[in-house]
């Protein structure tokens, strides 16, 4: 996987702020039949009729065509709508379908048709012939039948069906046995966009550039004691090969030869669609030159890999690197390819290795919170996310939404539609996707090209008139090449790395060895552990420097180096099984992050060169159990690209929108241990709070009363994503987040405001570390800014006061008080309650003083010293919201 040249990392923030004040008394804190054609050309004369600032109206589908995608049915809708001759309506459609990449090379519109009745294959095969198309491919996974149909332009666009007088779409879907007609996306190379595409840059690959990631991984002195690959049958799957012939003998094997499955089952071909498949062969031969590599090429498609997989395990690999991902399935290990993979590796002979994805700045995931209208809230009261392509030419990309109700009932589905506009909010053509998911999967794709040095939003919205939102569900919506505005790293791992059969392998930046800010994180949204391990990439840059590009990079980059290192150790002891290759590569890692396998970076790093060399190495004990998340109210913090401009006035309002009831809990952190996702709701393990059903009254906390409906947020600060600062002074800890201060002064953290704010609240932390009267800890709370805020200020004599900051000066809200439930030098529980202009505090579970006051904010945490230095300790922050 790859993703756009440039410095988007640096304008990454999470939305969070911290500093170092000077201290005194009280502190400051900063904290997506012809009946139906019509109704389609309707819809897309009115969205290019309205004014630039109505949102895009999606139509009503009648039950007969559901089953085809309204992105494809837009060839018909752009044909018939256009003005002009017959060959101006035909090359207007055939431009849309060049734009949305639905016509291939050959002139073909090539598109996906999946079975219902896998018996019915032969006849719906037969229809297809009869209609003017061909069958290209055709895929049986665990039961499921995908046929990949490509049908010459001018047999798509005339045909009719001389009884029905329906086109070919329509008259196909009609069809018994066919369950659905989609596009075919195909998955995408995990390369960065702007590769270089020429001969000459691969040639000065080939001579001046080399392979960072072999000295960086300690392959080096592997290689330097014989250990290089030899008897090791390595298979790459790739989406083309460009001048792989040109390098033979030289930076690849001089018997290498690449296999077109794609030309083989009638396709055009792909060998010399790109050089991206060229470079992760030159990768692995650095790493392994004496390896036997093959290499086969793709459209993408689960057809043609699984064809490319067949052939490959034939030959008797046992290494596959596939530098190739999507995000049109639930994501979580269920769909038939990722169950194809899951049972061909439980023969234990092959080790399979899938770019993880370089969605860690393409992704976003939330809850679905629609305002009145029904467009979904990305952060309170923002209904659009801006996208943008900074480069100088245009960029074929595409938008992808799916949601978390795969495997429900039809009539358990929400409707929800994906749209694209304008920077001055006017429809994109060609961008949208309305599908019918009573039918048709959750999930909307948009491929699209956007214009250059273009701003552009994506708007998710429910289909008016359809099932009613009235249980929580998360959304997903994925990019490819360009980073979004709203921007959530976590649960963003690429398809078929989410196989339980496939390694996920994460990108580290070599320089730096960190993990790279585009690289696709974990947890999956079932829970599991993904990546398991991460490479270096980065890597050959003064190569392609030469067409203004620094590197070689994306997880396309790091799984060649994971499968090279693989061939390395395979080589020194060619009887380990493949069970103990994948657990000799997750412990010769480096660990990234200080707590073992996290979800980021995996068990850490490839690391060859912490191992001595040697003959017949086998792992070493069992490997360390991964983590597993309970993800049924997981939310993670989201955040800001600060290269978009902020929301413009008027596209913010006020967060009291009529939002569902229940929303969902909100929680910024990851539960340890294991959990059973197909319970609605999910287990409670643990502290972990479950929304509260509608018309219920929610458990009270343990030692008094909180007048608060819902738990929205909790940290328990195991994941340092989770929305704070990290510094010299502000760290995360084993499940802890520390705070020190110097002397007289006061050091604070703060969730950001767009995130987490509320009036009524209740809002609980653990905290120990002050003792005496050395310094205070503090919880900041109605923060806005640094100006305006509130602090309950706790000492280390168990002496409690609440003060307010505003512009400049502070005024107490509540005086100090001595506390009954204090214990000196140990943790202590502080809950405080906002509920209708009265503020009380308790701590462990006693009762305190309250005070009158009001307001509305974020909340955060504080440490302060009045004499030498102090450290506080924060654990298990939990907050509660009035509904």
């Amino acid at each position: 996987m790859s993703r756009i040249p440039g410095t988007v990392r640096h304008s990454l923030r999470y939305v969070a702020t911290s500093a170092t004040k000077p201290f005194s008394t009280a502190r400051r804190a900063k904290p997506y039949s012809w009946l139906l054609l019509f109704l389609l050309l309707t819809s897309l004369l009115l969205n290019a009729c309205g004014p630039n600032n109505e949102a895009p109206q999606p139509s009503p589908t009648p039950e007969p065509n559901l089953k085809v995608s309204t992105v494809l049915l837009n060839i018909f809708v752009t044909y018939n709508t256009t003005q002009g001759s017959d060959e101006d309506k035909k090359k207007a459609a055939i431009q849309y379908a060049r734009d949305a990449r639905i016509i291939n090379s050959q002139d073909n519109v090539v598109f996906e048709v999946t079975l219902d009745q896998p018996d019915r294959e032969k006849a719906i095969t037969d229809k297809i012939k009869a209609m003017g198309g061909t069958v290209q491919n055709s895929a049986n996974m665990e039961g499921t039948v995908k046929l990949r149909v490509a049908v010459p332009v001018d047999a798509f666009i005339s045909y009719t069906n001389t009884a029905t007088k329906e086109h070919f779409l329509n008259d196909l879907a009609a069809f018994e046995g066919v369950k659905s007609i989609d596009l075919m996306v195909g998955r995408q190379t995990m390369e960065m966009a702007g590769m270089p595409q020429t001969e000459q840059a691969l040639s000065v690959v080939a001579q001046t550039s080399r392979n960072e990631g072999i000295r960086l991984m300690g392959a080096d002195k592997w290689q330097a004691a014989g250990f290089r690959g030899k008897g090791v049958k390595i298979g790459v799957i790739d989406s083309g090969f460009r001048y792989y012939q040109k390098f033979l003998g030289s930076t690849l094997p001089a018997g290498l030869a690449v296999k077109d499955i794609d030309a083989e089952t009638g396709g055009p071909g792909t060998v010399d669609d790109s050089v991206h498949g060229t470079a992760v062969l030159e990768i692995i031969t650095s790493l392994a030159p004496e390896a036997d590599i093959m290499a086969v090429s793709v459209d993408g498609s689960d057809g043609e890999i699984k064809q490319g997989l067949d052939y490959l395990l034939a030959q008797g690999v046992s290494i596959v690197s596939v530098s190739l991902g999507g995000h049109s399935t639930a994501g979580d290990g269920s769909a038939a390819f990722d169950k194809y993979l899951e049972r061909i590796r439980k023969d234990n002979k092959v080790v399979f290795l899938f770019a993880s994805g370089n969605e860690g700045s393409s992704h976003y995931a939330g809850f679905f919170n629609p305002d009145p209208q029904g467009f979904h809230q990305f952060v309170p009261g923002v209904t659009r996310l801006a996208v943008g392509n900074p480069g100088n030419s245009v960029l074929d990309t595409y938008f992808i939404l799916n949601w978390e109700q795969w495997g429900l009932n039809r009539n358990q589905i929400n409707d929800l539609d994906i749209f694209v506009e304008d920077s001055n909010g006017r429809p994109v053509r060609g961008g949208s996707s309305q599908d019918s998911q009573p039918v048709r999967p959750p999930v909307e794709e948009i491929p699209i090209k956007l214009a250059p040095k273009q701003l552009y939003y994506v708007r998710i919205r429910q289909k008016p008139g359809t099932l009613a939102y009235t249980r929580p569900f998360r959304l997903h919506l994925f990019g490819h090449n360009t980073d979004f505005q709203f921007i959530v790293p976590q649960m963003s791992v690429a398809d078929p790395a989410d196989s339980k059969g496939a390694l996920a392998v994460g990108a580290i930046q070599f320089e730096e060895d960190k993990l790279a800010y585009y690289s696709s994180q974990g947890p999956l949204p079932d829970g599991r552990f993904k990546p398991e391990i991460s490479a270096p990439t980065g890597v050959s840059s003064r190569a392609y420097n030469e067409e203004g590009r620094e590197v070689f990079d994306g997880t396309s980059a790091a799984t060649p180096e994971a499968a090279g290192a693989a061939a390395i150790l395979k080589s020194a002891n060619p009887n380990l099984s493949a069970d103990q290759l994948e657990a000799l590569l997750k412990q010769t890692t480096k660990d990234l992050a200080p707590d073992g396998p996290d979800y980021a970076n995996g068990y850490g790093r490839v690391n060859l060169g912490q191992l001595k060399p040697a003959a017949g190495i086998t792992p070493q004990g069992e490997v360390a159990p991964a983590p597993v998340a309970n993800t049924a109210n997981l939310q993670f913090p989201v955040l800001v690209n600060q290269f978009y401009p902020a929301p413009k006035a008027g596209e913010v309002t006020e967060s009291k929108v009529n939002a569902p009831t229940p929303l969902p809990t909100r929680s910024t952190s990851l539960d340890d241990g294991a959990s059973d996702a197909s319970k609605p709701g999910g287990p409670d393990t643990g502290s972990n709070p479950q929304p509260t059903p509608a018309g219920t009254k929610a458990p009270q906390p343990t030692g008094g009363p909180m007048p608060i409906a819902n738990v929205v947020f909790r940290d328990n600060f195991k994941d340092s994503a989770s929305g704070l600062p990290v510094g010299a002074n502000a760290s995360y800890q084993n499940g802890a987040y520390k705070v020190k201060a110097g002397e007289g002064v006061l050091n604070w953290s703060v969730y950001a405001p767009a995130l987490l704010s509320a009036t009524d609240f209740g809002a609980e932390v653990t905290v120990q570390g002050i003792s005496a009267k050395e310094g205070v800890y503090g919880l900041i709370f109605w923060y806005t800014d640094a100006n305006n805020y509130y602090l309950l200020s706790v000492n280390g004599s168990g002496q409690y006061q609440i003060s307010q900051y505003n512009g400049g000066s502070y005024q107490e809200v509540l005086g100090w008080n001595d506390s009954p439930g204090w214990k000196a030098n140990a943790a202590n529980l502080l809950r405080l309650t906002a509920n209708r202009g009265t503020i009380t505090v308790s701590i462990n579970n006693q009762p305190g003083k309250s005070g009158q006051a009001s307001g509305h904010g974020s909340f955060g945490f504080a440490a302060g010293s009045y004499g030498g230095p102090v450290e506080a300790t924060f654990t298990n922050f939990n907050l509660s919201v009035a509904r």
